[in-house]
This record gives C-alpha cells, structure tokens and sequence, in this order.
C-alpha cells in the first residue's frame, strides 16, 4: 500500500529512525558544530592556503559522512573559513571577529609561524582551542590551549643535519635564511645543534624575505666552498633561489627544508631542477594507507597531491572530532581538555610520523618527529629516517 512505501522510504532515508524515536531526545536536531579556520586564501601565501582550505572541507565531508559527532547525536561538523589575507595585522583582527562572533568549539591555522603566532594568542585569550601544523618552538611557549601535533622547528633542524651527512661524509653546509620568525627559529636551530651532528656550517646569511635577485646572495655561496645549501625560505623565494644557483653554475646538494618546498608549486615553477632536491616535512601522503587514501580524494579534487600543511589538517579535524566526541561537548574549554587527555593511535587521526599523538603539557606531540623528503619524478617521497622511509634517497 501507499502507507507502507512510504514507511519503507522513511526507514530507508533515516527519516523513520526520528519519526520513531530511535534517536535520543538530545539528538533531536543535533546542533552542528562549528570548526574556525583561518588561512591566508589571498596574499603572497595564498597557494598554501587555498589548498589548506580545499583539504578542511575535504575533512569536514569525511567526518560528516561518517556520521558527524555520535556523543553529540550525530552532530556535524561546520566549518568557518576567514581569510587572513597573508598579513600579521589581518590576522590578528580576522582571529578576533571569528571567534567573537561565531560560537566555535575550536580553530585551526595558520601554518606560516608569523601568522599562527597571533592567532594562538587571540585564542588563547578566548581560551578556544587552536590546533596547527606550524612548527614554531615558540608556539610551546606560555600557552595551554594551543596544539602542535607534529614535528617543531628545532627537530626540522636536526633532520636536515642528518640528512646533509647522506649526501657526503664532511658536510660544509651554507644556511641562508628569510628573516622572518620562521626563518630565524629554524636556522638559529642548525646552528646550535650543527656541532654535535658533526656538520660545519661555512656561511649563515639571513636575506629580506620577498627579494627579486638572489645573484649576490649565491654568489657568496659559491665562494664559501660549501658542498650543501640548506634554504630555509618560503616558495617564491625558494623558486628564484634554486633558479640562480643553476645559473651560476654552482653543483651543490641542496636541501630546501620545508615551506614553500615542499608543495606541488614548486615542481611547477622549477620543473626539472626539482628532481633530486631534499627537504623536510611534518607529513607526507606516503606515509601510510590511510594518507595515501585521502591523498588519492584530494588529488581528484584538485589535480595535485595532499602537501604536508594539507594532509596533516586533515588528520587535526579528526583530532579535533574524536575531543569532541569525548568530549560529548561542543563547549570549546571541554575539547581543550579532551585534547589533553586523548591518545590518537588508529585511523585519520594518527596520520602522523610514526603513527602517534599525544600532547604533552606544552601543547606538543610528544611522539612528533619530522621526514626527510626528496622530489622524485615529480612526486615528494620519504627518504629518512630509515623507519619511516618508502623510497631509496635518489644520489644526484
């Protein structure tokens, strides 16, 4: 009869289940719960940020169609994205509007050190959860509602100590940096720590971020008799960087850390000349099935494979649905502590280096550990450390 069709139409739709009261009354119409997202969609960073937001929506999608939040009656997730425009001062407003005027469980961004810096701190005073993939030392410092799942800045450091030494047995290695905060925190980091890895660095430059002729810079490269360049830069700089040391004709080994190198923007400006370059990254799409399952989503999507700041964001927004859903809150000081106690093992959320997340009391992974990376045929392998590697280092 017509009576029973529909019946079997409700039942088939989940209609039925509200219709019959199967759901608990707190999950009636499940409130969604709303994620802010802030990342630079315009601006000099802007190719980072908008495949970040293209990965956030991605996780938002995957969540939701999981099921959303079960504790919370199956609530979905609602992102909130605001641009910050690449700009310190837009930030700081940008964090301030979104949180004031949206009722949030938690944030993540920004990626670029500046930029999260006051991000966490507008947070922090909100006491709303932020969760990033900047690798910043000093996002550790002073504050108790900001999350750092995977490597830090100083650990980048000494990956790429270790790595110049595959390259050669006596590395003399010359470090230019950008000098903004991350270019000073990571490079001040290889200094410190290049003695007890055995690498001699014979040049440490620091260069005005942004800069339109690298020539002069490269120049005191090749006159100071280094076999290895560490570039720790954003990609413009990187692109006009790794451009003017074929130029020159320097034959050097270069490692171009993380940043800009690691995107698929840099194949394409650079081409070839990629092919054999290292770097560092906090998370790769080889890492794992369950990375290489969103990286193949993504790469449909987008038409390019899921770059660190990406993959890792999507594997926060399931750190950040599995606090919730311990949480059984969408209340953000409540996420805040199910984050501290969580252990993320299993699934999305432990897309990580060595497959674990737990954050110390500083806010940071206590497990995180960084990847050696390397451009082969057009495509970022892991190379290092030798556990975590899915690929031979290719000798240029």
């Amino acid at each position: 009869s017509k009576r029973q069709s529909r019946r079997k139409f409700l039942i088939k739709t989940g209609v039925g289940a509200l219709a019959f009261g199967a759901v608990p009354m707190r999950g009636w119409a499940a409130d969604p719960v709303n994620i802010g997202a802030l990342y630079p969609t315009t601006g000099s960073m802007a190719q980072i940020g908008v495949g970040c937001v293209a990965a956030a929506k991605l996780a938002v999608e995957m969540v939701n169609e999981a099921g959303g939040i079960k504790s919370l009656g199956g609530a979905k997730l609602n992102l909130i994205v605001s641009d910050v425009q690449s700009d310190t001062t837009v930030t700081r407003t940008e964090t301030d509007r979104l949180i004031s005027g949206n009722k949030l469980s938690a944030v993540h961004g920004c990626f670029a050190s500046a930029l999260t810096l006051i991000a966490s701190e507008v947070a922090e005073r909100a006491k709303v959860p932020l969760i990033t993939g900047s690798s910043s030392d000093q996002l550790n410092k002073g504050r108790s509602y900001t999350f750092t799942p995977f490597a830090r800045a100083s650990q980048f450091a000494k990956a790429q100590l270790q790595m110049a030494k595959l390259v050669g047995d006596k590395p003399k290695v010359a470090v230019i940096f950008e000098n903004t905060a991350f270019g000073t925190s990571t490079s001040n980091g290889l200094k410190e720590l290049a003695p007890g890895e055995g690498v001699e660095i014979v040049m440490f430059e620091p260069y005005s971020a942004g800069f339109t002729d690298a020539s002069p810079l490269i120049n005191k490269v090749k006159a100071s008799g280094a076999n290895a360049l560490f570039s720790v830069s954003y990609l413009n700089d990187l692109i006009l960087i790794v451009r003017t040391v074929k130029q020159v004709g320097l034959n050097i080994a270069i490692n171009g850390g993380s940043g800009g190198f690691v995107i698929p923007d840099f194949y394409k400006n650079v081409g070839k000349l990629a092919e054999g370059l290292q770097g560092v990254a906090h998370w790769n799409h080889d890492m794992n099935d369950d990375a290489q399952k969103v990286n193949a989503e993504y790469k449909k999507r987008t038409g390019e494979f899921l770059f660190e700041y990406a993959g890792g964001l999507v594997a926060q927004t399931f750190m950040l649905a599995e606090a919730l859903e311990k949480a059984a809150s969408a209340d953000p000081q409540k996420v805040r502590e199910a984050l501290t106690q969580l252990e993320f093992t299993k699934g999305y959320a432990a897309m990580a280096p060595g497959g674990k997340v737990k954050f110390g009391p500083d806010g940071k992974n206590i497990y995180g550990r960084p990847l050696g990376v390397q451009w082969q045929n057009a495509d970022l392998a892991s190379v290092f450390p030798k556990e975590d590697a899915r690929a031979p280092l290719m000798k240029t």
